[in-house]
């Protein structure tokens, strides 16, 4: 099997990318070791400001923005496309994260947001993009219909 991934013209800052996953996480984390899913509400909206326009107002990638030019790192460029994917999942995850603990179902939260804090990590240690092969994996199922 051969990994697909969406492609665009558009390119974004992979050390920001990497920092804002690392961020994603440790918010994750803190929701669950505090047994608060208030943050995920903002990690809806700052998900939903990368993957549904620029980031422009992403809190996140400002930060992250702000840690790579403090870090002097050289903006490393990668494809765009790929990352909003992956945003469009984690916005789903959270909206899922906020509707199982809303409705008391804490064991499916727990283990959403623990597959999101994994995605996260992956991303931000290794530069493994999880949502490529999500893409892949729904192309393949496409194909097969």
């Amino acid at each position: 099997m051969e990994l697909s991934c969406p492609v665009s013209a558009e390119r974004i800052n992979e050390n920001a990318v990497r920092i804002i996953a690392l961020m994603v996480a440790l918010i994750a984390i803190a929701c669950i070791l505090f047994s608060n899913y208030w943050a995920m509400l903002f990690l809806i909206f700052d998900f939903a400001m990368r993957a549904f326009n620029s980031g422009k107002y992403s809190f996140l990638k400002f930060i992250a923005l702000k840690v790579t030019k403090a870090l002097n790192l050289k903006p490393k460029m990668t494809d765009m496309a790929p990352k909003k994917f992956a945003a469009i999942m984690g916005f789903a995850f959270c909206i899922l994260i906020i509707a199982t603990s809303t409705f008391s179902f804490f064991t499916a939260a727990f283990i959403l947001t623990s597959v999101l804090i994994v995605f996260a990590l992956l991303e931000s240690l290794f530069g493994v993009c999880v949502g490529c092969y999500v893409y892949t994996f729904i192309n393949l199922s496409k194909r097969n219909h």
